[in-house]
């Protein structure tokens, strides 16, 4: 009799659980529905901003699982700004975004920003003779951005929290 009860109990268990993994495998199958909308590109903006006319030594890296995407130059005049379309057509579609530039002789200070779809998610702001500015975004701070809403729609599944 005992044997029964947990028998019973453990059948009871397993069908739960299968029951669970049915339900999880509805709400995957309706996101992917959904994930093929009209928000199947990100746009990643770089933006370089500076006292001086001009700053050197930018490196730009946008690593993207199926177009990465750079651009190295000595010298540009600033301000600067840089569009990256990506496609969001793939899982984790972006891993991180690297901006590197300084500033240049006539200049005392210089920003770098990286927006996602108009969304900032990286800035540094450096000031001295031989001022660099640094930006990075990984994948993995938009994981914890999305927790506190701040992460763009095109990184976002229809299922993440929005706060």
């Amino acid at each position: 009799m005992k044997k029964l009860k947990e028998y019973s109990f453990l059948l009871i268990g397993v069908s739960f659980s299968l029951v669970s993994c049915e339900g999880a495998n509805h709400i995957e199958n309706d996101n992917l529905d959904s994930s093929t909308g009209d928000d199947e590109e990100l746009t990643v903006e770089i933006i370089i901003e500076s006292n001086a006319t001009y700053v050197t030594d930018l490196e730009v890296n946008v690593n993207s699982r199926n177009d990465p995407q750079s651009i190295i130059e000595p010298t540009i005049e600033v301000p600067y700004s840089e569009k990256f379309i990506i496609s969001t057509d793939t899982m984790f579609p972006i891993t991180s975004t690297n901006v590197k530039a300084s500033v240049g002789e006539d200049g005392d200070e210089i920003s770098c920003k990286i927006l996602y779809d108009n969304t900032e998610v990286a800035t540094h702001i450096s000031k001295g003779t031989i001022a660099t500015a640094v930006c990075e975004n990984k994948f993995i701070d938009n994981i914890l951005s999305s927790k506190t809403g701040k992460i763009p729609a095109g990184l976002q599944s229809s299922d993440s929290p929005k706060l």
